[in-house]
């Protein structure tokens, strides 16, 4: 087996350290100039890193959507980029019960990622049949309805609380209003709030039996939070 290059280097560099004839030192100088030339032409070329600029991911927020008996489908198009560059190989898709997300890889020349998410949908679908198409300047995602139901629209409606505050009639006795207010603002109060409000009544009450102060009007439930002051 051929020794290498390198090898012959670091044994020429030793015997030239230990000879002290000129003769000798000139030769070995000479073969050790050689082995480094061509040390040079067998080395292979250091390898640059080539550092990739790092890929965009842009949220689409922008679609169209409409349904059918088995199907709602989402429309996402006029990306610019996307024509003739979504292959399904770079489609990736998760679907849970009430959302879906899709991102779309390597989009265009500029090799631009693209987001869809949405969540809290109108009715639960079949995730195992919910699938995602490509089309020329975009995708269509196909949600799989779990039941035939008409949607109407793509999202739950948030359910707001109504707050059926009693409302003051200005020619009823004021201290029926209060007393209904306090009513309310105790049923629908936390736990200080029923303390603070047992607590009024129970001094209001304290001021009746002294005769300070005229007669309260029935205090329903407010009445069992007296027990506790």
């Amino acid at each position: 087996m051929a020794e290498s290059p390198r090898a012959i280097i670091d044994e020429l560099q030793f015997l030239l350290s230990q000879s002290k004839q000129p003769t000798v030192r000139a030769l070995l100088e000479a073969e050790l100039k050689r082995q480094n030339e061509q040390l040079k032409f067998e080395s292979p070329p250091e390898k640059k890193q080539i550092v990739k600029p790092a890929v965009r991911t842009k949220k689409i927020s922008n679609y169209a959507w409409d349904e059918s008996s088995k199907f709602v489908k989402i429309y996402i198009s006029n990306i610019k980029e996307a024509e003739h560059s979504i292959n399904k190989e770079n489609i990736e898709s998760k679907f849970d019960t009430r959302s879906a997300t899709v991102l779309l890889r390597g989009v265009g020349g500029k090799e631009i990622n693209y987001s869809f998410s949405i969540s809290n949908l109108k009715e639960s679908i079949s995730p195992s049949e919910c699938r995602v198409t490509p089309s020329k300047t975009g995708v269509t995602i196909y949600l799989a309805k779990s039941s035939s139901s008409t949607w109407g629209s793509l999202k739950a409606q948030k359910e707001e609380k109504k707050d059926d505050f009693p409302k003051m009639d200005k020619d009823a006795d004021p201290s029926a209003g209060l007393m209904n207010l306090m009513k309310h603002m105790y049923e629908t109060g936390d736990d200080e709030m029923k303390r603070t409000i047992a607590k009024s009544m129970y001094e209001a009450q304290n001021k009746q039996n002294t005769g300070e102060a005229g007669k309260l009007p029935d205090m329903g439930d407010m009445g069992a939070g007296l027990d506790d002051l």
